[in-house]
């Protein structure tokens, strides 16, 4: 019995693609051979092949165009590449091919060399190389075909590869003249409000690009924020500013471009009379993650490649307005940022804690809420007007001696849950750690901890709720523990 049965030829006449991107697929031009283990094929449609004709020092080819069809075999070693491509040479020349290139072993070169080169479907090894190209002419049709084998301790490999001559179909893609007529439509996006972090809502002065929702916010009526205002060379200046601040992170539907958000920010601060200061794009802010840092960025999830950075301000007789934009986006998601500052007047009636009003507070209900102490925007540092506040603490705690004390960090309810527990537990510790280390007070006597957004003293729907909630109290303890 013979190694290899012929298939029937080809079907006669050229190959007429209908009107789907696949035509039906033909039958190889040999059938496989016996006891075949695994096998493998590629189709293409129309693509360039670099078919052998010469190999010495280095690799010569021709290029030919057509249908590829690339089927791979893998077959007992005991199937000799020598063997089998005697076995392929019959069944082309009873064809009729011609022989383009035939080599065995050295005379094919480098044998890692030829593998790299035809890249097989499928092949552990290139022991015993064998190639034959050739070409076979079906009814005044072209045919070329690539056959290499080589073998490794525990197989033999075939690679084939057979490009059928046909003029290149270039009736795969259909027109619509009528698109051309229209006017260019806009993407239709959903509404994502409910998305919404729970308290935030849009700054009065700029409404959301449409399908937006706000992924992250924090407001404060007073407190400091950084932002990026130059650079020089590879290094960027960074400035304070004070003020009230409003820090929203969007969230935005990805069929919007990085550079379209961007200009629709810069248009609509145009409008408000809004000078850009200074800005920077793509490379030029450096890697994302080092700018970012810049600044304690909201939005972050992208590439170096589609960040815009930039900073406006507006002159106003009450004070400065500072506008900060940055837009991330990476192929699945797309983010931004709108950072407003408007310069206020810190409100320093807030200090109204003094000695004899905590020892009555303190006495009446056993705790007080320690109004004055500030912090740094989104930070546990204590601001250095806050500093007064602790020392009215510790001037009560050295009077009473032998009572126990909690500090209790709080927080509103804008921001994650677990980041608000993180931030009040840092504030009650930077208070606890004052009162320590710049009021000598025995770090028996106080213990801090922090309760996050769980426990409000007024309603979070409003500013002045809010500000009432971002509190640290200090509690007596009845026990010892």
């Amino acid at each position: 019995m013979k190694l290899f049965r012929i298939l029937s030829l080809f079907c006669i006449g050229l190959l007429i693609l209908s009107s789907s991107l696949f035509a039906a697929t033909k039958p190889p031009l040999f059938e496989s051979p016996v006891e075949v283990r695994k096998s493998n094929s590629v189709i293409r449609n129309y693509s360039p092949y670099q078919l052998i004709n010469q190999v010495n020092k280095s690799i010569h080819t021709t290029e030919i165009k057509g249908r590829l069809t690339r089927i791979n075999y893998r077959l007992d070693p005991k199937f000799t590449s020598h063997n089998l491509i005697n076995n392929y040479l019959n069944q082309i020349n009873s064809l009729g091919g011609e022989i383009i290139f035939n080599c065995r072993d050295n005379e094919c070169g480098k044998s890692s060399n030829l593998k790299n080169f035809l890249k097989p479907i499928d092949n552990n090894g290139n022991d015993n190389p064998a190639l034959v190209t050739a070409k076979i002419t079906l009814d005044n049709r072209e045919l070329f075909t690539s056959i290499y084998i080589s073998s490794w301790k525990k197989a033999t490999n075939i690679q084939i590869d057979t490009i059928e001559v046909i003029e290149e179909p270039l009736d795969i893609i259909a027109i619509n003249k009528d698109y051309l007529q229209a006017e260019v439509s806009e993407i239709t996006v959903k509404d994502n409000s409910n998305k919404d972090e729970r308290g935030a809502s849009d700054h009065p002065m700029l409404t959301r690009i449409p399908g937006a929702y706000i992924q992250e916010y924090k407001t404060f009526q007073f407190g400091q924020s950084s932002v990026v205002s130059s650079k020089t060379g590879k290094n960027f200046t960074t400035e304070v500013v004070e003020g009230k601040i409003t820090d929203i992170a969007y969230k935005l539907p990805r069929s919007y471009s990085e550079y379209e958000v961007d200009a629709n920010y810069q248009a609509a601060l145009k409008k408000l009379d809004f000078i850009e200061t200074f800005s920077c794009i793509a490379k030029e802010c450096g890697t994302h993650t080092k700018f970012q840092r810049n600044f304690n960025a909201l939005a972050t999830n992208g590439s170096t490649e589609s960040q815009f950075y930039r900073l406006f301000s507006l002159k106003k007789p009450t004070g400065n307005v500072y506008a900060m934009t940055y837009v991330i986006g990476y192929i699945n998601g797309l983010s931004s940022e709108l950072r407003i500052i408007e310069e206020n007047t810190l409100n320093t009636d807030r200090l109204t804690i003094d000695l004899d009003g905590l020892t009555d507070k303190i006495a009446r209900t056993g705790h007080v809420a320690l109004d004055g102490l500030l912090f740094e925007f989104d930070s546990d540092k204590l601001m250095p007007e806050a500093m007064d506040v602790v020392k009215v603490v510790a001037e009560y705690l050295k009077s009473h001696p032998k009572q126990q004390f909690y500090v209790v960090g709080h927080t509103d309810d804008q921001g994650g849950q677990s980041y608000n527990k993180v931030l009040s537990e840092k504030r009650a510790k930077a208070v606890r750690s004052a009162l320590i280390n710049d009021f000598n007070i025995k770090p028996t006597q106080v213990e801090s901890t922090g309760l996050g957004e769980y426990a409000p003293v007024a309603s979070n729907m409003n500013d002045a709720g809010k500000t009432q909630n971002r509190r640290v109290e200090l509690v007596l303890r009845s026990d010892s523990k």
